[in-house]
């Protein structure tokens, strides 16, 4: 992801067009490492995102800012001090380093005019945002306060005087002429990279840029230096100085590198060479990077919030776990409660040879007067023995019954869960993921989810019957089942979540649908629509969606149980998606993903 000095280059000459004289107006800090300045210029308003996020550390206009928390944080607060409503002067780079300037005139409550730069250090994992006084260097604040310490680095606190990041000296090629590009490359060591070369020596120019460079000259990009002779040298520089130089002069061309799904994969502040892919041009530097990031970014939010559901599911199961097995302990003590009457018995019977001790050995008239070794308390008589063991018996007896109903009851929960991680796993989509984590915060399995306002029907009146459909889905997530089509056209609809499951199955599906389920594992409801019998190549293509939608997707040979939805039954208080089914019968398949592909693929055609 080439976010590199040259990059910059074209932001900040963007933000110094865009922004100087304008008002900034209000600013908002989204996130710990997230601030949105909205300035207004006389008929436009721009919004400023600044990201110190360690891997999409940026700066860039956007056109909808993230939403906002209900409280500022501090670092939010002392920036609307100082810089509301303060005028911007300009938008620098230094160099051709990724930190920008953003130059500001402020007024102090005493009427004296001051000038303030917050600086965006957008440089990886050590990205800050610092505001300081533009005289005297002194810092203000920093969203990462750092320092304070002995052997830090720098002091990034309120009060210490701003020291630039410390950063290896090398050449501004805009001001390196090509002749000594050429004799700069032409002295390193034989076996070194040219590319490792370029941006070792020369400012702005990171591993994309170097490799670009040597592609532009015709020149290998994993090249060594010895393997160049001199002309490939020259052909090397003069690429070299003609991208600085077009970075000097402001000639940008900003691009998206589009995938063949049309997603953005890359971005740039000139068109690439070296990647692979449809080239989209781009008005603005700004308009690349928002349309890369606001993509990447919703991947990795969507990735985020999935591993967040998977791992309070997986706490939860290991705490059911625990209990079961602690249950499965308290049953077997309640399973001896037979053993604990006998032992009761039999000492009663013969206490006249019981002696104080460990243990005793009795004869047991239940069989034929087979010997029966009984452990005693020898802090206790003999009839205090029996007694413990009489109410051993009676406190098993009556246990048995309730530990039983909590490990069913406990079982019955874990089986909710299996299920509910099998559709986290399978969720492609923040709707379907929305829909599980609503469903597993009424379960109280999560936190509850903030709440969202329902979108207005449309119209006035009895509302529509796509406002209807709509709106049933919407109580069980935005997202509506997974649509697939058999080869003879047959339509096949997959439940996305246990609620989702309970809807399809018992409301939805008509009574001599077919239903499908992978046998004694978790997974989707699977519904076939058909009208009488089902042809066998529908059944066995929707019995692999089953098969597929399920915990089994990566096994083979998977036993699939169907059966008409008339006998799919939910038990009373059972958890979403439970359910017991009966004249059914089974069929094995290998679950196929590209197959599987091509059924989905048919419901949209």
């Amino acid at each position: 992801m080439p976010f590199d000095g040259l990059f910059v280059a074209a932001l900040a000459a963007e933000l110094d067009q865009q922004l100087a004289d304008a008002r900034i107006q209000k600013i908002h800090q989204p996130d710990s490492r997230t601030l949105v300045l909205q300035c207004y210029k006389p008929g436009r308003t721009c919004r400023l995102l600044i990201s110190t996020e360690p891997n999409y550390a940026r700066a860039h206009l956007v056109e909808t800012a993230p939403p906002n928390p209900p409280h500022p944080p501090a670092f939010c607060m002392l920036l609307r001090k100082h810089l509301e409503p303060a005028r911007i002067l300009k938008v620098s780079q230094v160099g051709l380093d990724r930190i920008l300037h953003v130059t500001c005139e402020a007024m102090e409550a005493s009427g004296r005019r001051v000038r303030l730069v917050l600086i965006a250090e957008l440089t990886g994992r050590n990205s800050n945002v610092i505001l300081v006084e533009e005289g005297s260097g002194r810092i203000l604040d920093a969203l990462h306060r750092t320092g304070g310490q002995e052997g830090a680095r720098r002091d990034l606190l309120p009060g210490e005087t701003y020291v630039p990041p410390p950063v290896p000296e090398k050449r501004d090629p805009r001001r390196t002429s090509p002749e000594e590009i050429g004799r700069l490359l032409g002295l390193q060591p034989a076996p070194q990279k040219l590319a490792r070369a370029i941006t070792d020596l020369f400012d702005g120019f990171g591993p994309f840029a170097a490799r670009e460079v040597l592609l532009r000259a015709g020149v290998d990009p994993d090249a060594a230096r010895g393997d160049l002779q001199p002309e490939d040298l020259q052909r090397v520089a003069a690429a070299l100085a003609r991208l600085a130089a077009d970075a000097a002069e402001g000639r940008f061309a900003p691009v998206l590198v589009m995938d063949a799904a049309g997603e953005p994969q890359e971005f740039w502040a000139f068109p690439p060479a070296q990647v692979q892919g449809r080239l989209q041009p781009c008005a603005s530097a700004s308009e690349a990077a928002e349309a890369y990031y606001s993509r990447r970014l919703a991947v990795v939010s969507f990735q985020r919030r999935k591993q967040r559901l998977e791992r309070l599911v997986g706490q939860a199961k290991e705490r059911l776990e625990r209990k079961a097995e602690n249950l499965r302990q308290d049953l077997a003590m309640a399973e001896r409660a037979e053993e604990y009457r006998l032992y009761g018995e039999l000492l009663t019977a013969h206490l006249h040879l019981v002696q104080r001790g460990p243990e005793v050995t009795l004869p047991n008239y239940y069989e034929d007067n087979k010997p029966v070794t009984i452990p005693l308390d020898p802090s206790l008589t003999p009839a205090e023995n029996a007694q413990r063991y009489f109410k051993r018996y009676a406190k098993a007896r009556s246990a048995q019954s309730a530990v039983q109903a909590q490990l069913d009851a406990t079982l019955a929960e874990l089986a909710y869960l299996e299920q509910a991680a099998v559709h986290i796993e399978m969720a492609d989509s923040e709707e379907a993921l929305s829909d599980i984590e609503a469903e597993l915060a009424a379960a109280g399995v999560v936190p509850p989810q903030s709440p969202v306002a329902a979108p207005p029907p449309s119209g006035r009146g009895k509302a529509s019957a796509q406002d209807r459909n709509a709106s049933r889905w919407a109580q069980e997530g935005a997202a509506g089942p997974i649509e697939a089509r058999t080869s003879r056209g047959a339509r096949v609809r997959i439940g996305r979540s246990n609620r989702q499951n309970d809807r399809l199955t018992l409301r939805i599906a008509r009574p001599d649908d077919i239903w499908l389920h992978v046998k004694d594992l978790p997974g989707a409801h699977v519904i076939l629509e058909v009208q009488g019998e089902p042809a066998e190549e529908d059944l066995r293509e929707a019995a692999m969606l089953a098969a597929y939608f399920s915990k089994a997707r990566h096994s083979s040979n998977v036993p699939v149980d169907w059966t008409r939805v008339r006998h799919v039954h939910k038990p009373k208080g059972a958890r979403p998606g439970m359910v017991i089914y009966d004249h059914h019968q089974t069929i094995y398949v290998s679950p196929d993903e590209e197959t599987v592909k091509a059924l989905l693929a048919m419901s949209r055609r």
